[in-house]
């Protein structure tokens, strides 16, 4: 039976264009001894982009398209939205509780352009580590960023990473409740933040 690898993409109609190129490259340099389910996460891609996402398909690449609507509004609450991100920052993280039969996914952002075999990043052994990434380099680069995520969040310069591309660990990240504890880390971080800069401006 050929292994089948599950990949993750999250967009909206806008941005569909990338991800048609971001596939594209990936197809172009994909290993062909494997089965690619290719999961577009969305809740408003038009049926002309769908049919040109779904073009791409051959005998060894399916595009699904999963509408998030649902989800997104059974965790609204949890989540608030900002001007500079979108929902669609998040859907990401639904990965593992939406796809019980995945113990291990692969998330990529659209506009990432794929020269490599993407089997053999999923094939990385990861261990019970909750992902793999790449770390983010303008975090310990741009003095700005590196203020705010050491003095804000409260996380070292050197430790964040690119959500750009992950390695998931879906049966971790169920055993682990890490969706949940994201929740509450999220609305911790976001009550520091509101109460921090009502009190710089209070005080300015």
């Amino acid at each position: 039976m050929i292994k089948e690898i599950p990949i993750f993409y999250a967009c909206d109609d806008a941005f569909a264009k990338y991800t048609i190129v971001s596939l594209s490259s990936m197809i172009k340099n994909a290993s062909t001894e494997y089965n690619y389910k290719v999961y577009v996460l969305n809740t408003n891609i038009t049926e002309d982009m769908k049919n040109r996402l779904s073009a791409l398909q051959n005998d060894n690449f399916e595009v699904i398209f999963a509408d998030v609507n649902a989800y997104l509004d059974s965790v609204e609450k949890e989540l608030p939205i900002r001007h500079y991100y979108s929902a669609t920052t998040y859907y990401r993280l639904f990965i593992s509780e939406m796809y019980p039969e995945y113990d291990k996914a692969i998330y990529i952002d659209s506009d990432t352009i794929v020269l490599g075999d993407i089997s053999k990043l999923y094939n990385t052994d990861i261990g019970d580590f909750y992902m793999a990434g790449c770390r983010e380099q303008a975090m310990g680069q741009v003095d700005v960023y590196c203020t705010y995520c050491e003095k804000v969040v409260g996380v070292d310069r050197h430790a964040f990473f690119n959500a750009g591309m992950m390695l998931i660990n879906c049966r971790q990240f169920r055993e682990k409740q890490i969706l949940k504890n994201f929740y509450n880390f999220f609305q911790y971080i976001f009550l520091q933040t509101f109460y921090k800069i009502h009190f710089l401006c209070l005080n300015c």
